[in-house]
């Protein structure tokens, strides 16, 4: 390697830029790199990032931008709205302009997709290697999506998170403070991933990339326990000190499966939450901080 090249500021560039890549610019903006973020506003980018304004469903606005070039991009979209059009809308049309616009081809190019992409339903063991059948329009749009980035030609990651959360994200604690936990039967496995494991394995891949290691083309982004929605909410129950309750609504979620996330592992990345449990607990205090409920005794 060169001198230039060795000198030469690393460039990284986020597209879709929100909580997730907020985050990632700031474990790389301190190391010295360029950072850019683009997304629709501007103005919920992290200090330091340079923005770039655009709408990727925009053809016009992405080509306003001028070619787009970085040693390592990173794909974090959300959809234009919760049905088939939105999603399409985004992960297909808006990836299709995105790549298009990408003048150089990067280093890496990284593509946040979800375990949606999978419809096993009966407690499957789910790992990269397993079938993806989506019987949803969310799915079906992630898989095209990272078709799309496969046939780019560059090498690439596609990342199947399963569900995030993390502190900030009350979701799952309002619903079992609203008793509207999921019904004792059927029992139903869910995968999840904190926020901050997302951003740590993104980088994890980065830095490994960037030190000549070798990375998949898929990986699995869950945590060690692939555990079930009523065991969740029963444990949050407790440390809310509400009863579990249910309104005996349908679980409106994606088929009952088990990730695993062994390829994860095996890259070197150390999960920060390696269970629902250690996870939630931030997440709890957090919540006890900005409602004034006094912690429990544990």
């Amino acid at each position: 390697m060169g001198d230039d090249e060795m000198t030469k500021q690393k460039k990284l560039l986020i597209i879709g830029c929100g909580d997730i890549g907020n985050g990632l610019a700031q474990m790389f903006l301190p190391r010295g790199w360029q950072v850019q973020g683009l997304r629709r506003d501007i103005t919920k980018l992290a200090a330091g990032i340079e923005p770039l304004a655009a709408d990727v469903c925009e053809p016009r606005s992405i080509a306003a931008l001028g070619p787009l070039q970085a040693d390592y991009v990173v794909v974090t979209l959300t959809p234009a709205g919760n049905n088939a059009a939105g999603y399409a809308a985004v992960f297909e049309q808006g990836l299709a302009n995105i790549l298009a616009a990408i003048a150089t081809a990067p280093k890496r190019i990284f593509f946040v997709s979800s375990t949606g992409v999978y419809a096993q339903a009966n407690h499957d063991l789910i790992d990269e290697l397993s079938e993806t059948s989506p019987d949803r329009f969310s799915g079906q749009s992630l898989l095209r999506g990272e078709q799309a980035i496969a046939a780019a030609g560059w090498p690439y990651s596609n990342i199947r998170f399963g569900g995030i959360y993390g502190t900030g994200r009350f979701f799952m604690l309002n619903k079992v403070l609203a008793g509207d936990c999921a019904p004792a039967e059927p029992l139903h496995y869910t995968n999840r991933i904190h926020r901050d494991d997302c951003v740590g394995f993104i980088a994890h891949l980065i830095n490994k990339a960037e030190e000549g290691g070798e990375l998949e083309n898929c990986y699995v982004g869950v945590d060690d326990e692939a555990a079930s929605i009523q065991d969740v909410q029963g444990w949050l129950a407790e440390q809310l000190n509400v009863a579990y309750a249910s309104k005996g609504e349908p679980i409106a979620r994606t088929g009952s499966k088990r990730c695993v996330n062994a390829r994860l592992r095996a890259s070197g990345y150390a999960l920060k939450y390696p269970t629902f449990r250690s996870g939630f607990e931030p997440v709890l205090r957090a919540w006890r901080a900005s409602t004034g409920k006094a912690q429990n005794s544990d």
